[in-house]
């Protein structure tokens, strides 16, 4: 199978050093413990909810990334931490207040395609979630017959005997077999859009289009302030949990700001002038993280705003420093919804996967520092 780019991989253990480290579980459980536990193929697992006890097994089963149909919770944060302590990667896909739906469907088809080449468990609560979607996935995906994936399924539960699931699962399998048009994907959790003149589509592996380059110039510049903002930390808070996050981030953005630069150069595209500033050389821009003449991407700090930020420490600058990076964040959330809203763009599978596991990323870290905020504030 086809190794795939992958934000995830990158040092993800320094995670678990975030927060408080949940102490060594004196039992360990194997796989087949974890409620409804499910082979389905050589890389694709699914089963209910897996305790602490069970993260080492999982492990050794070979899992790559952990896939969570669950409502985010505490549970996930435990759960993004051991995993990733021991070298796996965890996504989190919450539902919305209207249930599973296909636009909830077209987000997780789209997280699972960017997992391609590595070793999948999906799981929910009691693995009748992950057992419906991982159905979908197979058959509107993979191709697989329905009827060999719904023996799958029915070794946990029958859809057929809930209104919720065989009229969403109807309704996705109806949807293959009216008149054929083209849909571009949407960004996780949005819908995709149906393109009508296919010139502007970009399809095949090695084409892209102008909204592509301009979603990972801008991506540089993006990455390069939130550099800048983990380069603050030193001297104005000694929080660990802060300042393994920002390590966390200073690593993983660094590595993909190199894939980006990568990624311009091949395709002969105009990679944006960076500067090395500091004794460690990290690549970013002018004090608000770009450069004069590149339009202020969503989410980044105004000059004000990073000036603010310099000039505060201690706990205002842990809460300050969080609610800023949470901004950040859900700006490239936003450049990933824009990019995918683009007609033809995000097409290119080196695009897709990267922008896909930016969004998987962010959401998570942004999960992740606001409980952290909570918790200061409550202090």
């Amino acid at each position: 199978m086809n190794r795939t780019i992958s934000s995830f991989v990158v040092l993800l253990v320094l995670w678990l050093a975030a927060v408080p480290v949940l102490a060594q579980e004196s039992m360990e459980a194997p796989v087949d413990s974890i409620l409804n536990w499910r082979v389905i193929s050589s890389d694709l697992y699914t089963a209910g909810q897996p305790g602490p006890q069970h993260m080492a097994a999982l492990k050794a089963q070979g899992i790559d990334t952990i896939v969570s149909l669950a409502t985010p919770s505490e549970a996930n944060v435990w759960e993004a931490n051991h995993a990733e302590a021991l070298g796996m990667s965890f996504a989190s896909i919450p539902f919305g207040e209207d249930g599973p739906t296909p636009d909830d469907v077209e987000w997780f088809n789209g997280v699972m395609q960017a997992q391609e080449g590595k070793t999948v468990l999906v799981h929910c609560n009691s693995n009748r979630r992950a057992s419906a979607f991982t159905f979908l996935y197979r058959v509107l995906v993979e191709g697989v017959d329905p009827d060999v994936a719904m023996a799958d399924v029915k070794t946990v539960f029958d859809p057929a005997q809930s209104a919720t699931w065989s009229g969403l699962i109807d309704q996705m399998l109806s949807d293959t077999t009216e008149s054929a048009v083209i849909i571009q994907p949407g960004a996780p959790g949005q819908e995709g859009t149906i393109i009508e003149d296919t010139n502007q589509l970009s399809l095949g592996l090695g084409t892209h289009t102008e909204a592509d380059v301009a979603f990972m110039q801008g991506m540089i510049h993006h990455h390069a302030q939130a550099i800048e903002m983990v380069s603050l930390m030193e001297g104005r808070t000694n929080a660990r949990d802060l300042t393994m996050l920002g390590k966390r981030i200073d690593i993983s953005q660094q590595s993909e700001i190199k894939l980006m630069v990568n990624w311009l150069k091949e395709r002969d595209e105009a990679v944006p002038m960076m500067h090395a500033t500091g004794e460690e050389g990290h690549a970013h821009g002018d004090h608000a993280g770009h450069q004069m003449d590149q339009p202020m991407m969503p989410g980044m700090l105004s000059a004000e705003q990073m000036q603010q930020l310099h000039d505060s420490e201690g706990t205002d600058f842990y809460r300050l420093w969080l609610l800023f990076m949470i901004q950040h964040h859900e700006g490239a959330l936003t450049m990933v919804d824009e990019l995918f809203s683009s007609p033809g763009a995000g097409q290119n599978q080196d695009i897709f996967h990267f922008a896909s596991e930016v969004d998987i990323d962010q959401r998570i870290e942004i999960l992740r520092m606001q409980q952290m905020l909570a918790t200061v504030s409550s202090n």
